[in-house]
């Protein structure tokens, strides 16, 4: 195999590992209400974090801030997360995670890391594929 579609294999790999782990929790997002862009970006509402701006949370996503404004009215519908004012800029808006928002973020990344391929390594493996794609993404 040359680099070329090495490269292209690994790719193919992630996509499939990516398929594969949300095939395996579509359960929990029926159970939660959740679409796929809901999902992640419910995902992305760590709540070990500092409040994401709305335009901050459109480059995590990197997706148009209209559609940001849309998924959080969603996950506010949902009861999952509240749009307030940036304390620091009141003309800014972030999102923070209700109790419940708490709960189904917790139910997700449950399912996610207990159902992906990945939960089907041993720890030693996991480790090296995380220091290999620690390397990769520091690259960038």
């Amino acid at each position: 195999m040359d680099g070329e579609s090495l490269t292209y294999e690994l790719l193919r790999l992630v996509h499939a590992m990516d398929g594969a782990t949300n095939a395996a929790i579509d359960d929990v997002l029926a159970e939660l209400r959740l679409t796929h862009a809901l999902a992640d970006a419910l995902w992305h509402l760590d709540p070990a974090a500092p409040a994401p701006t709305m335009r901050g949370m459109a480059a995590t996503l990197r997706c148009d801030p209209s559609t940001v404004t849309f998924l959080a009215d969603r996950l506010a519908q949902l009861g999952y997360a509240t749009r307030e004012p940036d304390p620091g800029d009141r003309r800014t808006k972030v999102l923070h995670l209700t109790e419940d928002g708490r709960a189904a973020r917790r139910r997700l990344v449950a399912a996610a890391t207990t159902r992906t391929p990945i939960a089907r390594l041993g720890e030693a493996e996991q480790r090296r594929l995380h220091a290999l794609l620690t390397t990769a993404m520091r690259r960038e």
